[in-house]
C-alpha cells in the first residue's frame, strides 16, 4: 500500500509587518519547516500572516513560536486553519 501525501498545514501569526522578515529568517535556518509568506488578512483588528509548515514539523513550529515570544518578538495569536475555512489572504 501506497501512503498517502501529507500536505503541509497552513498556520496563521499574528504579527507586526516589521517581525515578519525576522520570523522568516528564523523558520528558514531549520531546514524545510517552514514557508513564511506575505499573504495576510485581518481578523478582529488584529493582522495574521500566513505560514505553510511541512508535514510533521506542526509540534515543532509550535515550540519555536513559544521560544520567539519569550525572547521578545511580537507574536500574538497562533491559529491553525482548519480544512473548511476559506484560505485566501485579505
Amino acid at each position: 500500500m501506497i501512503p498517502m501525501k501529507q500536505d503541509a498545514a497552513v498556520f496563521w501569526v499574528n504579527t507586526h509587518e516589521s517581525e515578519v522578515h525576522f520570523i522568516d529568517a528564523i523558520l528558514s535556518a531549520y531546514d524545510g519547516m517552514a514557508n513564511v509568506r506575505r499573504d495576510y488578512r485581518v481578523r478582529n483588528g488584529k493582522v495574521y500572516f500566513k505560514v505553510y509548515i511541512s508535514p510533521g514539523m506542526k509540534d515543532e513550529f509550535l515550540f519555536l513560536t513559544k521560544r520567539l515570544r519569550q525572547s521578545g518578538t511580537i507574536i500574538g495569536d497562533v491559529l491553525e486553519e482548519q480544512a473548511n475555512e476559506d484560505s485566501k489572504a485579505g
